[in-house]
């Protein structure tokens, strides 16, 4: 029994060394054996995900819908591989070796084959398990709300529970950057930020992140709104103008494509039912792509508080970057002086906080 033991802790230890080994190293060199489903597309492109570079390999896909990309990278990062017709097919994260991409039924793909990958699918197959039966959920269900949060709870536990496992390596990083800071507050995104080795910290991705946070200081309770120009329904116009008289003011982000806002519309609905005409104002701000669909939802739902659809301006800048957001819906309430005195509230939080402002 000692034996099978120790040849047991032996094995644990090498797959750890080795995922360690193709976490931090600095000149990836990989190979992609991809398959794609018939007729698919006649070339691919490794991107760089969340980042300024361009792609960084491309691949031809034969007659047989194989393909092989070959690259190297500076760094261990997030990629995703695209087709010619302008659909993400996965993402993955760049490890050292041979990888294999698959496709998976009912529908996308997979990467497989290096110990960082398989990794990282073991914890991601039970995220998206988690957020199919969020989706499955029915919104007019009186306990819809209590079970979503339920399941977000448990979401956000196996990802915390993930990054402390992975705390040295790649894998970490991926999800306290894109899973587990949302909904942090500037503070803890720092705390949780200095936990990660150095190495981790010098990533590029985690530089730039770093500097994220300084953003995303700028809107947390106690601070000031910051103004910018809107494109509502009814023409242009900025935050400063749609919060002048107004005692409160909620500034929300969402999208028709969004189930958890869809879960928020009946409380927005009847906090502008009840405390409109005492000085209370939504402006909702969509981040769809088509603006025809987005004014089709507005009509059809009888949105009647300021709508706008989120739009770059002259310089560059657009409402997500101002206000640095990670994920919707997110909102922002914003007091008659233009302070933000509470931020991310949901359902009956947002009914007990007008109710504590307004009054019964």
């Amino acid at each position: 029994m000692k034996h099978i033991v120790s040849k047991y802790i032996t094995i644990a230890a090498a797959a750890v060394m080795s995922l360690a080994a193709a976490s931090c190293s600095r000149d990836i060199r990989f190979n992609i054996d991809g398959e794609l489903a018939d007729n698919a597309a006649s070339e691919v492109y490794l991107i760089i995900e969340k980042t300024s570079a361009d792609t960084i390999a491309t691949a031809a896909v034969d007659s047989d819908n194989r393909f092989r990309i070959t690259g190297r990278a500076e760094e261990p990062a997030t990629a995703i591989i695209c087709d010619d017709n302008g659909n993400t097919l996965t993402s993955l994260l760049l490890e050292k070796g041979d990888l294999v991409m698959h496709p998976t039924f009912p529908q996308g793909y997979v990467v497989e084959g290096g110990p960082v990958n398989d990794k990282y699918n073991i914890v991601a197959r039970r995220l998206v398990d988690i957020t199919n039966e969020a989706y499955r959920l029915d919104p007019s269900d009186s306990l819809s709300r209590q079970k979503f949060d339920a399941l977000a709870a448990k979401y956000r536990n196996i990802v915390s529970t993930a990054v402390d496992d992975n705390i040295d390596n790649i894998i970490g990083v991926e999800l306290f950057l894109y899973n587990e800071s949302k909904g942090m507050s500037a503070e803890q995104m720092r705390n949780r930020f200095e936990q990660f080795p150095a190495k981790m910290r010098e990533l590029s991705s985690m530089r730039d992140f770093a500097h994220y946070i300084d953003i995303y200081e700028r809107t947390e309770v106690g601070q000031k709104f910051i103004d910018m120009p809107l494109h509502t329904i009814s023409g242009d116009g900025t935050l400063a103008e749609i919060c002048a008289g107004k005692r409160l003011v909620l500034l929300d982000f969402w999208a028709t494509w969004c189930y958890p806002c869809m879960l928020e519309l009946p409380y927005l609905h009847k906090a502008y039912t009840r405390y409109a005409l005492q000085g209370f104002e939504i402006c909702s701000i969509s981040l769809d792509r088509s603006p025809g669909r987005w004014r089709e939802f507005v009509m059809r739902n009888d949105m009647l508080w300021t709508n706008a659809i989120d739009m770059h301006d002259d310089n560059g800048n657009c409402a997500v970057e101002t206000y640095g957001l990670q994920s919707i819906p997110a909102n922002f309430l914003i007091a008659e002086d233009g302070t933000i005195i509470a931020r991310n509230l949901r359902g009956e939080r947002l009914m007990a906080e007008l109710e504590r402002y307004f009054g019964n």
